[in-house]
């Protein structure tokens, strides 16, 4: 079994000097990950956003590389139609380079909406504009004088440098949705797959046993060993505050992820969420619900158990933990941390 934390950056104060102290967190918990073992890190993608403020993933993943030695970096994910393909394939490989060799590149094509009418982006284009760069970056860091001629874009005979420490390139993960045509791009280019930690466990474990029982009948092997399951998690020796203490936490993840799903342009800075949370027509989960269905609020020896079921049961070998998320403070966090390096992995290693 191989753990990974995920690290989310939320930003819920007005004064945007907090901006500075989230990304000194960040890098904080990313030294204190490796020094207990985790395999990997991962950062995501948002623009014009609360809910993360990673706009561009190659700055701050080289800077977590240089402050680290081991532990591996992940994009979770990069954005693909947002992106020209030769200036990303470039990037990714000098970040390669400059990690020595720890990338974890996991793209997609994001939800939102309103990021796509902000970039210009018509959203409907985004499944085939994910295929084209994705399809380019492969092609340029495995065929010198690399040419493509797609809908959105052209390359004739190009070699980029610098090329990728791993070869014949980085691991690739693609972000894959209830919808099978994603599955079956994975599928298609034997990649293993992300999915998100705010959906029901259920519903990730469906799409991990959909994409399993598609690549048996391409007759390819799955990787599922080499995808992360992630999840919300904080952890604590009592019951009741590993439950309550991210109740608030995890309320606005989900109110904001609801309201970001209504909104096609401008941004989510400058919001009236208590307004929208009067006015929305859709009732939410209880954070009851998604405390039994959703996360992993619990103590250590609960958390073993859990990880245990996925391993034993549903194919799982590889768990993310998304511990700073929402309002969650930095020393809960590390505290969190610390009990799922001490007394939850090493029971599987």
């Amino acid at each position: 079994m191989k753990f990974a934390l995920f690290i989310l950056a939320s930003w819920l104060e007005k004064d945007t000097s907090a901006q500075s102290r989230i990304y000194d967190e960040a890098l904080e918990q990313v030294e204190f990950a490796e020094e207990l073992g985790f395999d990997s890190v991962w950062v995501a993608e948002h623009h014009s956003s609360r809910y993360g403020i990673f706009p561009s993933l190659t700055p701050i993943l080289s800077y977590m590389a240089a402050r680290t030695k081991k532990i591996r970096i992940g994009t979770g994910v990069s954005v693909l139609p947002f992106h020209n393909p030769i200036r990303l394939a470039e990037e990714a490989a000098m970040l390669d380079l400059l990690s020595h060799g720890r990338l974890e590149f996991g793209v997609g094509r994001g939800s939102a909406d309103y990021e796509y009418g902000n970039f210009k982006v018509e959203f409907d284009s985004r499944d085939e504009r994910t295929k084209e760069v994705l399809d380019i970056i492969l092609g340029l860091w495995t065929t010198p004088e690399f040419s493509y001629n797609g809908k959105y874009h052209q390359i004739e005979k190009l070699t980029i440098a610098p090329t990728t420490l791993q070869q014949p390139h980085p691991p690739v993960f693609l972000a894959v949705s209830r919808t099978p045509a994603s599955i079956d791009m994975a599928v298609d280019r034997d990649l293993p797959i992300l999915t998100t930690f705010s959906t029901p466990e259920a519903d990730n474990l469906a799409l991990f046993d959909m994409y399993a029982e598609r690549c048996a009948a391409a007759g390819k092997p799955h990787n599922l060993d080499r995808s992360p399951f992630f999840r919300f998690v904080h952890l604590a020796e009592d019951e009741k505050e590993a439950r309550e203490y991210p109740r608030d936490a995890l309320t606005w993840c989900r109110d904001i992820g609801g309201y970001r799903r209504t909104i096609t342009r401008g941004d989510e800075i400058n919001w009236d969420l208590d307004h929208w949370r009067r006015t929305r027509t859709v009732t939410p989960a209880s954070f009851e619900s998604e405390a039994e269905t959703t996360t992993y609020f619990v103590t250590p020896d609960q958390c073993v158990q859990r990880i245990k079921n996925l391993q034993t049961n549903h194919r799982v070998g590889y768990f993310g933990a998304s511990m700073s998320f929402g309002s969650m403070g930095h020393a809960e966090v590390m505290r969190s941390m610390e009990l799922f390096g001490k007394e939850v992995m090493p029971k599987f290693r």
